[in-house]
């Protein structure tokens, strides 16, 4: 797919993961579309310093239904018609809370969790996927129509590396990140005929907002422990790059890209019991 001319939307797009992509796509002559939980002045003023004509934004939540299709409808008035062409869905939430033996402690923030990863990907999936085919008249003519041989758009999702396997530090952001995974496939064979790809992205520890400086020592110990190579952080636009080449590579369907170094999260006992050394239980 062409970026040039093309239209996303991209969740959690003044973020850092989010705010990389949506640079990216700008400057590959795309446009912008920032769903976030900035207020519309704070957000504007971001989006319009970004670019003054190709980036927009509007407040959403995105574990609200209502909010997510009322801010897609917009969203398709103030761009060239038959532009948008995809989504990049990066808003989530990573709550932890201090470490105990006692695990019903956390069902509280694995259901706080549940709904913004898992309901609000399903969610945004399903009203980019709409609001693509709202711009063909094909799709609403009628239910069961030929599959269209021609690349119509392309939504991905930002799971994570501690998606599989699921490591005991992350038991329920981790958890709701394989969810993201089987959304992802489960929408790409869905969308399939409609001409719409889905991938997914599986970052490591990224430095991010959603990451906080507070768990950045926690995990580069993690990384040295048990990454391959590189082991440190990785970097948005290391990310960003990763989004660019599904967008760009029409053939990357139902595909998982794994940016991680080659780190896969454990419980690492060599240098001590991990429970003591981790903040939190996510």
């Amino acid at each position: 797919m062409k970026i040039e001319g093309k239209a996303f939307i991209i969740t959690g797009g003044a973020g850092s993961i989010g705010g990389t992509a949506a640079r990216m796509i700008m400057e590959r002559g795309g446009i912008a579309i920032l769903f976030d939980v900035l207020s519309p002045e704070a957000g504007t003023a971001k989006a319009k310093e970004w670019h003054a004509e190709r980036c927009h934004y509007f407040q959403v939540d995105i574990a609200d239904m209502a909010s997510l299709e009322s801010a897609c409808a917009e969203a398709l008035k103030i761009i060239p018609k038959g532009s948008l062409a995809g989504g990049v869905h990066c808003a989530a939430i990573a709550p932890g809370r201090k470490w105990s033996n006692k695990l019903s402690e956390s069902v509280p923030t694995f259901a706080k969790v549940l709904n913004v990863n898992v309901y609000g990907t399903f969610a945004v999936d399903a009203a980019i996927a709409d609001a693509i085919n709202s711009q063909y008249p094909d799709v609403q003519a009628e239910t069961f129509f030929p599959r269209v041989t021609e690349e119509r758009g392309i939504i991905i999702n930002i799971s994570s590396a501690v998606a599989r396997p699921v490591p005991a530090r992350c038991l329920t952001y981790g958890v709701t990140k394989t969810a993201v995974l089987g959304i992802s496939g489960g929408m790409a064979d869905f969308l399939g005929p409609f001409g719409i790809r889905v991938c997914s992205v599986s970052p490591a520890v990224v430095g991010s907002a959603l990451m906080g400086a507070d768990r950045i020592p926690y995990f580069l110990s993690e990384l040295e422990a048990s990454a391959i190579f590189p082991r440190r952080v990785t970097d948005p636009t290391e990310i960003g790059h990763g989004i660019v080449y599904l967008i760009e590579n029409g053939m990357m369907n139902d595909f998982e890209l794994r940016i991680d170094g080659g780190w896969r999260g454990c419980s690492n006992w060599a240098g001590g019991d991990p429970r003591k050394n981790a903040i939190s239980l996510e």
